[in-house]
C-alpha cells in the first residue's frame, strides 16, 4: 500500500497554457508590425516549455509505503523543467529525488514557517516536516501541499502504523483532522507565541 500527497496539476497547467498560446497566436495573426509573428513564436514556446510544467509541477509532492518515504525536490526552475519533461515524454512516472528508509527514521518533527504568498502579499503558512535520523541527519521538506489534506492525513496516519513517531508541539496533525481552517490555526498560534 502506498499514499500519495501532491500530485502535478496538468490540467490546470494546460488550462493556462491555452490561454497563453491563444494570445500567442492572436499577437501572430494580428501582425501590426514586422516582428509581431516573433513575438507570438516567442510567447508560444515559453508558454510550452516554462509555464506549463512550472505550474504543473508547482507543488511539492511526495509518497509513503510500506519501506521508504520519498519526496520531490527541485532546486530551481530548469530541474523542475527537465524533471516535467521526463516524467512526460521518457519515464512517464514522477521521480522522487530523495528516498528515506523508513526503518532509519527516529522522528518525524512538525512545524510550520510564515511565507509571503504573492502577488498580493498576503501571509501563509507552510507545514514542515523534519525528518530526524538515527545516524543524526536531518531531512527537511514542506509536507503539506496547497490542496489534499485528505491525502496528507491517510499518509500521516498510515506512517503512525508503520511505527513512525511524529512529535507535533503546535498540534497541527489534531488541526488537520479537525474542519478548521489551517492557516486561521496557524495564526493564532504565530500570534499566541509573538505576544
Amino acid at each position: 500500500m502506498k499514499y500519495i500527497v501532491g500530485r502535478p496539476k496538468i490540467k490546470t497547467a494546460f488550462t493556462y497554457v491555452l490561454f497563453i498560446c491563444a494570445f500567442g497566436v492572436s499577437i501572430f495573426i494580428a501582425d501590426a508590425w514586422e516582428g509581431m509573428q516573433i513575438v507570438g513564436i516567442l510567447i508560444i514556446l515559453v508558454g510550452i516549455l516554462i509555464v506549463f510544467p512550472g505550474i504543473s509541477y508547482c507543488e511539492l509532492m511526495w509518497k509513503v509505503d510500506q519501506n521508504v518515504l520519498q519526496y520531490t525536490y527541485h532546486d530551481n526552475m530548469l530541474m523542475k523543467i527537465s524533471s516535467f519533461f521526463k516524467h512526460l515524454l521518457h519515464t512517464h512516472r514522477i521521480e522522487y529525488q530523495m528516498t528515506i528508509e523508513l526503518s532509519q527514521i527516529d522522528y518525524i518533527a512538525i512545524t510550520y514557517a510564515k511565507v509571503p504568498r504573492l502577488p498580493y502579499g498576503a501571509i501563509g503558512y507552510d507545514v514542515w516536516f523534519h525528518v530526524h535520523m538515527y545516524d543524526g541527519s536531518i531531512y527537511s521538506f514542506i509536507a503539506l501541499t496547497l490542496s489534499g489534506r485528505k491525502d496528507f492525513n491517510q499518509a500521516v496516519d498510515f506512517m503512525k502504523e508503520q511505527g513512525i513517531h511524529f512529535k507535533d508541539g503546535y498540534h497541527i496533525l489534531d488541526a488537520l483532522h479537525s474542519h478548521e481552517h489551517l492557516s486561521y490555526y496557524l495564526e493564532r498560534i504565530d500570534k499566541e507565541q509573538s505576544k
